[in-house]
């Protein structure tokens, strides 16, 4: 054993130095850099010199610059005709790689993912900044010229919109097939509140929610607790557009039948559907019978709620089950109720913050691919890890994802920022950017399948992801997709020509 370790030792320090590469780099927010990891010269965006991108009008672009070295960098950027905000991207710290429920991690580091906003475009940051170019609806086609200038140094940029347009991200309008937004996050309002020092309830936690719905909005995602008869009317603004609507049934029978009564005569003419989660992924017999039972009384009743269980398919359920939300769920029953949530490879990538930066993004491709009508996440703001606190008798404490970012932990697996998509005073992560980029891959692919036919969208989309979901096993394994954003870039480039070729016959 001694000498193995001298070996090894040895081993290590006849290895070349990695090359830390340039001072700056710029990337896409598919590429995810911790702190130390060398910097690419290039990427699919940046050729060492210039910028070039490419939108839709209607599409929103975001990219990365990242530099190494102590100090700060002060970052701007101007485009022509094109408004642009900017973010300083702080780190949080992964002390324990998260557990392969969750995939292949990448490690302890420093990740960056908190978004703090800059001014206006222009952000000082010490490692990672964040730029954002919000291409509008009647944007002018054609080359739009312009610098990012960071500190003393100006690099080149050139945007190209193209002649084809997407619905805005965040506008209320369809991206996909079956209503939008597809994603819906789920969160505590009690927890929410409790986080940020407020009384639930009062009018302080009720304005905190708007401000986070209106954050997750702008990502092309939906977050609300689930919607009871009594505060419907409260949370109707969370809901808008929205094909299907979460609700919390009451506990009875009589109960429930009424909360059933009364979501059918709500939903009536909206063309929106109510379901309910009653049991949480149920892991017994009992709970499987009592899902089952409580989708009786609902049929009983006339309607008015689908019945949802977070579980694969099974005969227990019969055909009691109205929706079935989970990774074998797709590929199952009628095509709107054919819904998943949250992920890990090989089946979807994970929202953990120590994977790579295409994790989040895979879901879009995948929902085109699968037609997922809705993608479930659990849990949008869990900064305390209450459920796994209260089974060990402890009090839950509030995260800490700058010393520590481990936000669950079972005891036998845990994640780092599982269930924590934002953080609080309204700050977003970075890995809520990355699901707009996948919402936004899908919109795009959507698009080329209504004017071209979905066989060509589908030729494009099929080999960067060949098998997700129920197909592609069970974990732990890595997804069939690429995880460098040039493969990714690629498959885009390849929608937006087919979509420019399709509109100009």
């Amino acid at each position: 054993m001694r000498w193995g370790w001298l070996v090894a030792i040895a081993m290590a320090a006849c290895q070349p130095p990695r090359e830390p590469g340039p001072p700056v780099t710029i990337v896409t927010e598919t590429t995810k850099l911790r702190r130390g990891d060398p910097l690419p010269p290039v990427s699919a965006i940046y050729d060492g010199a210039r910028v070039h991108l490419r939108a839709a009008r209607g599409e929103t672009l975001a990219f990365q610059v990242v530099r190494r070295g102590a100090g700060e960098m002060r970052a701007a950027l101007n485009v022509e005709g094109v408004p642009a905000k900017a973010w300083r991207v702080d780190d949080v710290r992964v002390v324990r790689a998260s557990t392969g429920m969750y995939g292949p991690s990448a490690g302890t580091g420093d990740y960056p993912d908190r978004l703090v906003p800059g001014l206006g475009a222009t952000v000082t940051a010490p490692r990672v900044a964040l730029f954002e170019l919000a291409v509008a609806s009647d944007a002018t086609a054609g080359l739009h010229r312009g610098a990012i200038t960071i500190d003393d140094r100006s690099i080149p940029i050139e945007l190209e919109v193209l002649p084809v347009a997407i619905a805005p991200i965040g506008s209320g309008a369809t991206p996909g097939a079956h209503g939008a937004p597809w994603v819906w996050a789920f969160y505590n309002a009690s927890e929410l509140a409790r986080g940020l020092g407020l009384a639930p309830g009062s009018a302080e936690a009720w304005a905190a929610e708007d401000r986070y719905r209106e954050l997750f909005r702008g990502y092309g995602v939906f977050a609300t607790p689930e919607l009871t008869l009594d505060d419907a009317d409260r949370r109707a603004p969370a809901i808008r557009g929205v094909t299907f609507v979460p609700v919390l049934l009451p506990r009875g029978k009589a109960a429930i039948q009424a909360a059933a009564r009364g979501w059918k005569a709500r939903m009536e003419g909206t063309g929106q559907h109510a379901f309910a989660i009653p049991i949480d992924e149920p892991h017994t017999l009992v709970d499987t019978l009592a899902a089952r039972v409580i989708a009786q009384w609902i049929d009983e009743a006339g309607g008015g709620v689908w019945l949802a269980v977070t579980d694969n398919p099974s005969w227990l359920y019969g055909n009691r089950a109205h929706v079935l939300i989970a990774p074998g769920a797709p590929g199952s029953g009628p095509p709107e109720r054919r819904w998943t949530y949250n992920g890990a490879p090989p089946q979807a990538g994970s929202m953990i913050v120590d994977t790579d930066g295409a994790a989040p993004r895979t879901w879009g491709w995948i929902a085109f691919r699968w037609d997922v009508p809705l993608w479930y996440v659990w849990d949008a703001i869990y900064w305390r890890d209450r459920h796994n606190a209260k089974h060990r008798g402890e009090e839950a404490t509030m995260m800490e994802p700058a010393r520590d970012a481990q936000t669950f932990d079972d005891g036998g697996d845990h994640g780092n920022l599982d269930g924590v998509l934002a953080y609080p005073d309204a700050q977003a992560s970075l890995r809520l950017v990355e699901i707009r980029r996948g919402v936004t891959d899908r919109a795009l692919l959507d698009a080329l399948a209504r004017c071209a036919g979905r066989p060509a969208a589908e030729a494009i989309a099929r080999p960067i992801m060949p098998t997700a979901l129920a197909a592609a096993g069970l974990p732990p394994a890595p997804g069939a997709w690429p995880v460098d954003e040039q493969a990714w870039e690629a498959a885009r480039d390849r929608v937006l020509d087919a979509l420019v070729a399709c509109a100009a016959r």
